[in-house]
């Protein structure tokens, strides 16, 4: 009897499935994620916390261990920022391009669905409208245009490292989450 398919390679290490495994283990790939995590400046405590895998989570996670550091953002901006990245991924999806932020691809990218009906695009569309609205109002009020928005966008969506988001970014951030989260507490 032939035996279907490519011979498995003697000597090379495999998963507990005894598919061919790249030979790295779980004990393997923490620690590289964690060095990263440790040389990007987080406590090698801490550097497994899964919030210091974004930018937006690491501020929360500064939050979190000082609520006084001016570099940090509340539970509430956190949340505030986990909605404006589903809303504009959504929207993306919606209009038919490609998606703006590195986790939206498996969530809300292009794929066999079917088309949403035309009540659940509308709805899609004015919630990202509105977000976006909140944010450059927010941006009016403080005399400072549309840098609220930007800095919303960098931060959550970009995802800018740490090094490069500036204090006064952080707290046009903090400005735009906050006038997130009240517009979403209104709408409730």
């Amino acid at each position: 009897m032939a035996f279907a398919g490519r011979h498995p390679e003697r000597n090379r290490r495999r998963d507990a499935t005894t598919r061919r495994s790249r030979g790295e283990t779980p004990a393997e790939a923490t620690a590289v994620a964690r060095a990263q995590r440790i040389r990007g400046g987080a406590a090698a405590d801490d550097a497994l916390n899964a919030l210091h895998g974004s930018t937006i989570g690491v501020l929360h996670r500064r939050w979190q261990m000082d609520k006084r550091d001016p570099g940090g953002i509340s539970a509430d901006q956190y949340n505030a920022a986990q909605a404006y990245i589903d809303a504009v991924c959504r929207n993306a999806a919606v209009m038919g391009i490609p998606p703006p932020h590195p986790t939206a691809i498996s969530e809300h990218g292009a794929s066999c669905r079917p088309e949403p009906d035309e009540r659940v695009v509308l709805e899609i569309r004015r919630r990202f409208a509105d977000l976006r609205r909140a944010l450059l109002d927010c941006g009016a009020e403080l005399g400072i245009g549309a840098r609220v928005n930007a800095a919303v966008y960098r931060v959550c969506i970009e995802d800018w490292p740490v090094g490069a988001v500036t204090r006064q970014d952080v707290e046009n951030l903090r400005a735009g989450l906050n006038a997130i989260h009240r517009l979403l507490r209104r709408a409730r």
